[in-house]
């Protein structure tokens, strides 16, 4: 990107422009003047052709004479080769500057005849048969008015100009001090400086507008800062529980290979000690399956077929029903046709059960209406709830409502139960509890009702 001075760029554009506009004016006036000048000279030519109808007894020489004045030359020239007669200047009498023009009758006017020839204007008007008057302006008389026109242009032009040029620095500075103010807060903002704001009064101008534009990217990036720190900070929180989490099935199982190899185990002991290490086992790779889902959910593709609701959510139920340390699961509503990925729907419905049971719950009551095309679950339980101010938070990846909380996971369970409704084409909040719901935690999630679609469908999350 060239960076030229600007203020340089805009004495030298408006000194141009303003040059331009006088060569254009000078030149516009010149043509102007010379038409003007031109015009008078033909309107003093006719009138003085007039005169001579009214100097009747004079002669030729006489007549030639008095219609001679500076500026016009006056003569009479007679069809039969007889020569012409030329006029002499008369000096004008004591006490009067240039003759009065004439009022002239417009029939004797219409009978001269004005023409151009070699730049001077020449009138004829016939006198009697054999004679004509003929009379030619001096062409350089025009010539020095114009001359002199342009001269003093010129003159003027070149002063405005020079003088242009030296007031506009002058007043540019003046005109761009808000530039200057916003190159400063960018300077102080580029140093470290996040504070500082222009707050322009009128909004409305180029350099208001440029104002409101710079503040805006000043929120923007202090959000942006304030954004990537937080980020950083639930990185590291997730870095430590997730080792902290996968410390725990590590040492388990560290801990009974060892055993396995150093002691001498009965037959019981020994699968007390293998249940244990299968059991750790499957706790860590679920942990790492969590992990990957949810590094992939900008990308995850389902595959959905046409399934009843109810029978998703019973399912749901009855998978949990044998499992002492779970909730109780109730399901009540209405059915509905959703075309789902009844896996991934499945793994939706674990989280948001096992999600309330980690929370201290004991039951768990799934309610299904239809609503605008849409099915509706409202998962709600009697556990002690999610505070108004972090209702949205929850669904954050990498957040706790319990930091201590060694059981409470890594904060991934419902990241990824809205992830995988998004890729469905639905969606899950978080709500207050209402009519019949359960007075803890009610988490909604909406399905778009199938359409007839007989075969798999696919969606892509985005």
């Amino acid at each position: 990107m060239r960076t030229p001075s600007l203020r340089r760029r805009v004495v030298l554009w408006a000194v141009g422009v303003l040059a331009l506009l006088l060569l254009v004016v000078g030149v516009g006036v010149d043509l102007a003047l010379g038409t003007v000048l031109k015009a008078e000279q033909r309107e003093r030519l006719v009138s003085v052709a007039a005169l001579a109808g009214d100097l009747t007894g004079l002669s030729d020489q006489s007549l030639a004479d008095r219609l001679s004045m500076p500026g016009i030359e006056a003569r009479i020239t007679y069809d039969s080769g007889g020569g012409a007669v030329v006029g002499t200047p008369q000096p004008a009498p004591p006490g009067r500057g240039r003759p009065d023009r004439p009022a002239a009758d417009p029939a004797a006017e219409a009978a001269v005849t004005v023409t151009e020839q070699d730049g001077r204007l020449v009138a004829r008007e016939r006198l009697r048969p054999g004679a004509t008057l003929v009379l030619a302006t001096d062409s350089e008389q025009i010539d020095r008015e114009l001359a002199r026109f342009r001269t003093i242009m010129a003159i003027a032009s070149v002063a405005a100009v020079a003088l242009a040029a030296l007031l506009l620095p002058l007043v540019l500075r003046r005109a761009m001090r808000p530039l200057d103010v916003l190159t400063g807060a960018a300077r102080e903002t580029a140093a470290g400086g996040r504070g500082r704001r222009l707050a322009p009064l009128d909004p409305g101008t180029d350099l208001g507008r440029a104002a409101v534009q710079f503040d805006a990217m000043l929120e923007e990036l202090e959000g942006a800062e304030q954004r990537a720190e937080e980020a950083a900070e639930r990185l590291g929180r997730f870095l430590s529980d997730a080792s902290h989490e996968l410390r725990t099935p590590l040492a388990a199982l560290s801990a009974g290979a060892e055993r396995l190899i150093r002691e001498p185990l009965d037959d019981e002991e020994r699968d007390r000690v293998l249940v244990r290490l299968v059991r750790e086992t499957r706790r860590a790779g679920r942990l790492v399956d969590d992990l990957l889902l949810v590094s992939r959910l900008g990308e995850l593709t389902v595959e959905t077929r046409p399934r009843s609701l109810r029978s998703l959510l019973q399912e749901a139920a009855d998978r949990t029903a044998p499992r002492r340390d779970a909730p109780t699961v109730l399901v009540e509503g209405d059915d509905a046709v959703v075309d789902v990925d009844a896996g991934r729907i499945d793994q939706v419905l674990a989280n948001l059960v096992q999600n309330a049971g980690t929370a201290g719950a004991r039951t768990v009551r799934l309610a299904a209406r239809v609503q605008d095309g849409e099915a509706v679950v409202r998962v709600s339980d009697d556990g002690p709830g999610i505070p108004a101010d972090r209702r949205e938070a929850v669904f954050d990846r990498l957040v706790r409502l319990e930091p201590s909380r060694s059981s409470g996971g890594a904060g991934l369970g419902l990241p990824i139960a809205r992830g995988l409704l998004a890729a469905h084409g639905g969606s899950l909040r978080c709500e207050e509890p209402q009519g019949d719901d359960l007075p803890g935690a009610v988490l909604v999630m909406r399905l778009p009702c199938a359409v007839g679609a007989d075969v798999p469908r696919q969606l892509v999350a985005g």
